[in-house]
């Protein structure tokens, strides 16, 4: 997730130290909100929320568990313009929430799993926010690289019951 949001910015993730397999852990930013410029919106706040478990799959293999996630886009107003959610706890699917119109945040369209590199994507092309300067030849790559283990071992990509 790091080199992924390399592409976007300096900003470093970081994880609390101090907790055992199994349990819940949480991604913190050096720098949050992300502030970036949008050559198309102007400035958006980009604001990652993740949380994670580590699980042993046997004896010897481990994989890592997202067990919650957010991630919104902001104007510099701090008003939302995207957010993508999963929080199985208090609602079962992924989902978007959007301003647009009649359609409030209110509303969880239904989405599959959303990669952060996805959202990256979104950022470096359609909203037109300029890679870093060590990103700039060679993001596509670096975020289909790091997208790769997330689409090869994720168990489960669109709705379902837990």
């Amino acid at each position: 997730m790091q080199r992924a949001l390399s592409c976007i910015t300096y900003a470093r993730l970081y994880v609390p130290r101090g907790k055992q397999p199994g349990e819940t852990e949480a991604l913190g930013l050096s720098e949050d909100p992300i502030r970036l410029r949008s050559r198309r919106i102007g400035t958006v706040l980009f604001v990652l929320g993740h949380q994670f478990r580590v699980v042993q799959d046997g004896r010897r293999s481990w994989h890592v568990s997202t067990t919650w996630y957010r991630y919104h886009l902001t104007d510099e107003h701090d008003r939302e313009l995207l957010a993508w959610h999963w929080h199985p706890a208090t609602s079962p699917y992924p989902h978007l929430h959007t301003s647009a119109g009649p359609i409030d945040r209110r509303i969880h369209v239904p989405t599959g799993r959303v990669s952060l590199e996805s959202v990256i994507r979104l950022l470096l092309g359609d909203l037109q926010v300029p890679a870093t300067r060590e990103r700039a030849a060679d993001y596509t790559q670096v975020l289909d690289e790091c997208e790769a283990p997330f689409i090869e071992h994720r168990r489960w990509h669109a709705w379902r019951r837990l």
